[in-house]
C-alpha cells in the first residue's frame, strides 16, 4: 500500500537564450534530513539544507550571503513557520536563519550558488511548513512583481515502516540557458534517500497545502511560453522569445511505498 505525504521544496528556473539586466535572485531549494532516522527519542534534531542562487554582478561570492553584500542587509531574514505552526515542535521559537555562503561562481554566467546546512533540535512527530519569502526576483516575463516564497513541508511522524522520512532532493542549477525556437526538454534531477519511495513533480501553486502560497508573484498560471508541460519531472516547452526570462516553479512530492509482510 502507499502512504502519501508532501515531502516537497521548490526549484525555481530561469531560461533565456541570452544574459540581461537583473536584479539578484535566481531561485534555490529547501529539503531537510533527520540526523538518526531511526530514533525513538524526543526531542529529534534535523538538518535543513538551503540552496540558492544569485546573480553574481549583484550579491557578492562571500560567506554570510546575501548580508556580506552591500545593500543587502535587510535580506538576512529567518525560515518562518506558515501552516501548522501549533505542531511545529517549538521550531518558531527558534528558527533557522536564511543566511547562506558561497560555493560556486562563474563570472561568464553572472550566477553564484550559495548553500548552507543548519541542524535544529524539535520535539519529535512534529509536522509544519516552513517558507523563505522575500522579494528581489530577477525580472521574468511572467510575472509583473518580484517576490517569491520557497517552501518545505517537514513531517516528523513516524512512517509506517518505523522511521522518520527524509526529503527528497534536487541537483538542478538556475538559471538554465536555452536557444529560441526549439523545443527543450529539462530533467529534473531528484534523489529520494528512501528506496522504493515515488517521488512526483508538480507545478507549486499560489494556494497549495494547508492553503500555503507556494511561489507567490512567480506562480505559472499565465505566460509561459509555448507548450509548456511538467511531465514525469521533465519540463518541456518552446522558447520563441529572445532575450527574455521565465521563472518556473515546482514542487516536489514524496508518496511513501510501504508494503506491510
Amino acid at each position: 500500500m502507499t502512504f502519501a505525504k508532501m515531502f516537497a521544496f521548490l526549484c525555481l528556473l530561469l531560461l533565456s537564450p541570452t544574459m540581461t539586466e537583473s536584479k539578484h535572485f535566481n531561485g534555490g531549494t529547501i529539503t531537510w534530513t533527520p540526523v538518526d532516522p531511526y530514533t525513538n527519542s524526543s526531542p529529534v534534531v534535523i538538518t535543513i539544507t538551503q540552496t540558492y542562487f544569485w546573480v553574481l554582478t549583484e550579491v557578492d561570492c562571500n560567506v554570510n550571503v546575501p548580508i556580506s553584500t552591500p545593500g543587502r542587509a535587510g535580506q538576512g531574514r529567518n525560515l518562518i513557520c506558515v501552516a501548522n505552526c501549533s505542531t511545529d515542535g517549538g521550531y518558531s521559537a527558534n528558527m533557522i536563519d536564511t543566511i547562506t555562503d558561497c560555493v560556486s561562481s562563474n563570472s561568464f554566467a553572472n550566477v553564484m550558488q550559495s548553500q548552507a546546512s543548519k541542524n535544529i533540535t524539535i520535539t519529535s512527530d512534529a509536522y509544519f511548513t516552513i517558507a523563505y519569502q522575500d522579494g528581489g526576483w530577477r525580472k521574468v516575463n511572467n510575472s509583473a512583481a518580484g517576490d517569491w516564497s520557497i517552501v518545505s513541508y517537514i513531517d516528523l511522524r513516524k512512517r509506517p515502516d518505523g522511521f522518520i522520512n527524509t526529503s527528497p532532493v534536487s541537483m538542478i542549477q538556475s538559471p538554465r540557458y536555452v536557444l529560441p525556437n526549439r523545443t527543450t526538454h529539462i530533467k529534473i534531477p531528484i534523489y529520494d534517500a528512501n528506496k522504493g519511495d515515488v517521488v512526483r513533480c508538480r507545478w507549486a501553486l499560489k494556494t497549495g497545502l494547508n492553503g500555503v502560497d507556494e511561489c507567490d508573484t512567480i506562480c505559472n498560471a499565465n505566460n509561459l511560453p509555448v507548450g509548456t508541460n511538467l511531465t514525469d519531472c521533465v519540463l518541456t516547452f518552446v522558447s520563441t522569445a529572445q532575450d527574455s526570462w521565465y521563472g518556473f516553479t515546482l514542487q516536489v512530492n514524496h508518496i511513501i511505498n510501504y508494503k506491510k509482510n
